[in-house]
């Protein structure tokens, strides 16, 4: 399909994200440290502190104070005013506005009047301690000072308290980036030109972690949003506008019949993963900018590669290997054998072992070459469009999430179970580019194909489980 590019490696390295960093502060001087006081200070303005990044930032002014671009001892002296200071302003924010005025405007920020109660019940349990525990919680440090005032909290009694955990919160914070830069030398040796490509994974973990977290801290709100919307009058205004077709829908999605809703939605899902397929192989073929980032990536990632990494990149690749995805469907499907699920079992294995015969069948016709590079990271043989590690893990999660969402009922295991299973995906996508053994259009036309045969096997079991089901009646008359 394309001839094989040697991609060599450039032997220059753009500085990193850090030195930009450092030279970035070495420029601002002694105002580094007024940005410094200005974010932290802010932190303590009841809602817009929501939006301040403080804590990362105390963080940071630690780290770089190791690099000698701060004086310890002033950094924490200042981080300090600025957040008794802060809080001081809140506290009077709080005492003038009272609550009243951040239950009216709290909600456009994500705080509901649940979350106030708690706060408030908080702090008219614990009273002086909640004053200093709350500096080690975000949330605190932006709503304690406010509620303190609202309440009439004595302002002296206020103030002591505060300043403690101010000046106990900045010293913990700043230390800690302090120890962390002072040690940076002995990462940044062990990680090497690989920490752009680690903390992008961390990044990556960190987000689906938040995301799991906001899932089953939101169930209640996205359900209630949900059914706002759709009750909503854009929404009420078009289903009269459009009435008659939307009961020509509703007849002819039917539950009743065994070609109902199922069916249509698979379809949709089949018909999108094939035209996304066929638009990476249109770009392959007419050699459009996909085809320059595939080879800009993958000589990108040589470049930064490491030992470590290119081990734990070896380790996450064989999650999608065809000996362990054998041992993950075997186990699966005794389960399903045991439990006498029989369309699930069906569709388990025209899912994952049918659609690796699809894989083949494609690799076959498109006879796309591998990446060539010098001193390859892993060895692999055959053809690599499309990547056939990331068509059978995406076959294999598919339908793993089906039967999560299936079998588990609450709505924290489903969420964990989706989310956990999406993560591995994109990880064993990402450890195949990596190892250069396969470019990115390679990986993104497995998750197509695997989504679109998934789609076809799901829909069609489920379209003879009802078909069955319909027939049952008139065999038993």
């Amino acid at each position: 399909m394309c001839a094989p590019a040697v991609l060599v490696p450039q032997k220059k390295h753009k500085p990193a994200v850090l030195h930009h960093l450092i030279h970035f502060v070495e420029r601002l001087g002694h105002w580094g440290y007024l940005v410094i006081f200005l974010i932290v200070m802010l932190e303590g303005f009841a809602l817009f502190g929501l939006f301040m990044p403080a804590e990362g930032v105390v963080l940071v002014s630690g780290f770089l104070a190791a690099q000698g671009l701060f004086d310890l001892d002033d950094l924490i002296f200042i981080i300090a005013a600025a957040a008794i200071v802060g809080d001081s302003i809140g506290y009077e924010l709080g005492r003038q506005l009272g609550t009243g005025w951040l239950e009216r405007y709290g909600s456009r920020f994500g705080i509901r009047r649940e979350r106030l109660d708690r706060i408030d019940t908080f702090f008219a349990r614990h009273g002086r301690k909640s004053v200093f525990v709350s500096h080690f919680i975000h949330l605190g440090r932006a709503l304690m000072p406010f509620m303190a005032g609202s309440s009439r909290m004595p302002y002296l009694r206020f103030f002591f308290f505060n300043a403690l955990g101010c000046i106990l919160w900045a010293a913990t914070f700043v230390l800690l980036g302090y120890f962390f830069g002072a040690s940076w030398h002995v990462v940044e040796k062990w990680i090497g030109r690989a920490s752009a490509i680690i903390g992008g994974v961390l990044l990556l973990l960190l987000a689906a972690a938040w995301l799991w977290r906001w899932l089953v801290c939101h169930e209640a709100d996205i359900k209630n949003r949900w059914r706002n919307f759709m009750e909503g009058p854009r929404v009420v205004a078009l289903r009269r506008r459009f009435a008659p077709q939307i009961r020509f829908l509703q007849e002819r999605f039917s539950p009743t019949g065994y070609l109902g809703l199922h069916l249509t939605i698979g379809s949709l899902v089949f018909i999108g993963a094939a035209w996304w397929f066929g638009g990476i192989v249109e770009d392959i073929l007419t050699g459009d900018p996909l085809v320059r980032i595939d080879f800009q990536l993958t000589a990108w990632l040589h470049e930064h590669s490491t030992p470590g990494l290119t081990a734990t990149m070896s380790l996450i690749s064989k999650l999608g290997s065809p000996p362990f995805l054998s041992a993950v469907v075997t186990m699966a499907a005794l389960w399903l054998l045991w439990r006498k699920y029989w369309y699930r079992l069906l569709a388990l294995l025209l899912a994952v072992p049918c659609g690796a015969l699809f894989n083949y069948l494609l690799k076959a016709i498109f006879h796309r070459q591998r990446p060539s590079l010098m001193n390859a990271l892993a060895a692999a043989h055959g053809y690599s469009f499309p990547s056939g590690h990331t068509v059978a893990i995406t076959l294999c999660c598919g339908a793993l999430v089906v039967l999560a969402v299936r079998g588990l009922w609450p709505w924290r295991w489903r969420a964990l179970a989706v989310i956990g299973l999406v993560l591995i995906l994109l990880l064993v996508g990402f450890s195949r580019i990596y190892l250069g053994v396969h470019y990115l259009s390679d990986v993104l036309a497995g998750m197509a194909a695997g989504l679109a045969w998934l789609a076809l096997s799901l829909s069609a079991v489920e379209t003879l489980r009802r078909w069955q089901r319909a027939l049952a009646p008139s065999r038993r008359s």
